[in-house]
């Protein structure tokens, strides 16, 4: 990872930009003790990928978005005392053809260094904040985290990563590649599913005979804690467990409404409903898929992830 360099944790804050498919999202923390403390957090939607599906391209009006995005981000972590601003690049940047060019133009606007994260380097990042946040430790660990381009799936036994992988199951692309009326088609979204079961089974097809009892599922990325905020509202309890039946009572409620009607879901933002039904259809997938019913939803993710590579 090209984030990656040897300092030691101080006192100062440091800023990460998680450049997104979907969305761009800042993190100013704290990291002390190999513990990240964060001290801020903002989101802007940015549709960085909204036209890869069509045209493997971003196109103009997505990189300005992001481009504003980006020097809003920049200027509130040098104001909350952040002394280095490290910015990520993900899925978009590696899928469209002139993914590159637009990360030099954006670099060239912001003075900010954008790494472009490979795929496997996606997945070990969001892998290592979900190990330091883990309460219970079991023979096996699956990741699943699920953004708006991509999915990165990592399996580990203990600290021994087994296997790395980035998954074309993003949120933002399923909904692109496979859904095209409102409310949801029935048939379409079957089709959303068959696809993003059969892409996790083909994954996990190496480790099919691990005894559930032996694996503790991990999910992060906006779809899963958008859901553990929705179970919330709808439960009245917290804590970070999803089960299989609250995401399959999520997703029944987004899928008898148009996206009008589920930007009124309690705990749904606006700016998620229309892509939410697809990436509630992944994390589905994967508890199918690896036999379990629950799961614990990890809200670091990639951006902790990168911080805590940082200060290695």
């Amino acid at each position: 990872m090209n984030t990656r360099v040897r300092r030691r944790a101080t006192a100062s804050p440091v800023a990460v930009i998680d450049i997104g498919t979907n969305s761009v999202k800042l993190l100013v923390a704290r990291v002390q003790s190999g513990r990240v403390h964060p001290l801020h957090f903002d989101r802007a939607t940015t549709r960085l990928g909204a036209s890869l599906v069509r045209t493997h391209r971003i196109d103009n009006a997505a990189e300005l978005r992001t481009l504003r995005a980006l020097k809003r981000f920049t200027a509130d972590a040098r104001r909350l005392g952040a002394g280095d601003v490290i910015a990520v690049g993900t899925h978009a940047f590696r899928a469209a053809h002139n993914g590159r060019e637009v990360a030099k133009r954006l670099e060239r606007a912001t003075g900010l260094r954008v790494s472009i994260l490979s795929g496997s380097e996606e997945a070990l990042a969001a892998f290592r904040s979900a190990r330091a946040h883990l309460r219970r430790r079991l023979p096996v660990t699956v990741m699943l985290d699920v953004g708006g381009g991509s999915a990165e799936l990592v399996v580990a036994r203990a600290d021994r990563v087994l296997r790395a992988r980035s998954l074309p199951l993003g949120a933002l692309h399923l909904t692109g590649l496979h859904l095209t009326t409102d409310p949801i088609d029935a048939g379409e979204f079957t089709a959303l599913v068959r696809d993003a079961t059969t892409r996790l089974a083909r994954a996990w097809s190496p480790f099919a005979d691990t005894p559930a009892a032996n694996m503790a599922l991990v999910v992060s990325g906006g779809a899963s804690t958008t859901a553990l905020a929705m179970a919330h509202h709808a439960r009245g309890s917290s804590g970070p467990t999803l089960t299989r039946a609250d995401l399959e009572q999520i997703l029944d409620a987004c899928l008898s409404r148009t996206i009008a009607q589920r930007m009124r879901l309690p705990g749904l933002p606006a700016d998620r409903a229309e892509i939410m039904p697809a990436g509630v259809a992944v994390v589905l997938a994967l508890l199918r898929v690896c036999g379990k019913r629950s799961l614990t939803v990890n809200d670091g993710g990639l951006r902790e992830g990168v911080l805590l590579a940082y200060f290695t």
